[in-house]
């Protein structure tokens, strides 16, 4: 996935702000790809220069003028092409540099990694947290983006978040467990 693609997909609902595809991708899909306000921004402008978005401004008497994003019918091909074509790519290349320690750890002491394994524990709950509350409040999000979302599109997205979830679950049960084999490593 791609966050030009993200893009297109929210600006099929509506015409947006890229301010306002910010507090949605915030709301709505920022578990499955992140984006700054920056990346938005600079994403737009691609996509406006390969015809894919065009934008209007919209005059404002007390504050400066808003950039409407609007998704053009090449914009919408573009990102039905790509929705259609899985590829048979399921998961994303591995770069895990936390992981990647966790292998080496032999050569670290035994409370480091305890340490460590805490902090990774705290982090997974507070993302947990955040997309329990997402999942909690879907139908209310889809009013307020004020955008006209069918509510068929709610399965679709707690697919999504479901999938986070239990990743997450899964995740802070594996790293609770490594603490528990630490604590008992060595005293033998």
């Amino acid at each position: 996935m791609s966050l030009s693609h993200a893009i297109l997909g929210l600006l099929t609902y509506r015409p947006l702000t890229g301010y306002a595809l910010k507090k949605i991708f915030d709301k709505s899909i920022s578990h499955v790809w992140a984006a700054s306000l920056s990346q938005i921004y600079r994403e737009l402008s691609a996509l406006e220069k390969k015809g894919y978005v065009h934008s209007t401004i919209k005059k404002q008497k007390d504050r400066p003028d808003k950039k409407i994003y609007n998704i053009t019918e090449e914009g919408r091909n573009a990102f039905q092409e790509w929705l259609k074509d899985f590829s048979g790519t399921f998961s994303s290349p591995k770069r895990d540099e936390f992981m990647l320690k966790i292998f080496f750890g032999s050569k670290l002491e035994k409370e480091q990694l305890i340490t460590e394994f805490s902090q990774f524990i705290l982090q997974k709950k507070e993302y947990l947290k955040s997309l329990k509350e997402i999942e909690e409040n879907f139908s209310r999000y889809r009013r307020e983006f004020t955008i006209d979302i069918p509510e068929k599109e709610e399965i679709f997205w707690s697919f999504t978040i479901k999938r986070g979830i239990m990743n997450l679950e899964v995740a802070i049960k594996w790293a609770e467990e490594c603490i528990e084999e630490l604590k008992s490593y060595g005293n033998d």
